[in-house]
């Protein structure tokens, strides 16, 4: 007599195979697609901090002061005057008129007062560029792995606020 044992034949042992394989290849695609997604998020977050500050360095710096700033003839630099009683550049509350020069080096944002050793200030910037027409001056700030779309970065546009109130008043203080 022979005995028939219960069991899975082969075509269905395939069959649950390649089913398995299937689910396996689908989730590892969504895992792949939502690393990336995350990846290219973390990029963007990091390249907007590194514009956010650099708007808020610049606009507080540009807007205090009273003196229209000088852009080095490469446009790397730019040295901005700043009277007594204003934030500098290093935080602290300016008791004598101070000079500010900032630029880039090695990816940091630098700041150098009165000449002395420059400070970092912000890391993560692959470019930095100015220039300055009338009373705007723009600043050109590429963040590292900045998305393609951007291009070769973002204009930050600074209107020289007290230097235009200054003539608006005749050159008093303001």
């Amino acid at each position: 007599m022979i005995k028939h044992t219960k069991g899975f034949s082969l075509v269905e042992l395939m069959v649950a195979l390649a089913a398995g394989a299937f689910l396996l290849a689908g989730i590892s695609l969504s895992y792949s697609a939502i690393k990336g997604t995350i990846q290219v998020s973390k990029e963007l977050e990091n390249a907007q901090e590194v514009l956010r500050y650099t708007s808020k360095v610049f606009n507080r710096s540009i807007k205090q002061t009273q003196i229209t700033p000088v852009i080095s003839a490469d446009k790397s630099m730019i040295t901005i005057t700043q009277p007594a009683g204003v934030i500098a550049c290093d935080g602290q509350v300016t008791a004598v008129q101070v000079t500010e020069v900032y630029s880039l080096n090695d990816n940091n944002l630098m700041c150098s007062l009165n000449g002395a050793a420059a400070e970092r200030l912000l890391t993560g910037v692959e470019s930095l560029s100015f220039d300055i027409a009338g009373e705007l001056v723009t600043v050109s700030v590429k963040p590292e792995q900045l998305p393609g779309q951007f291009g070769n970065g973002i204009n930050i546009d600074i209107a020289l606020t007290n230097t235009i109130l200054l003539k608006a008043y005749g050159g008093g203080s303001v």
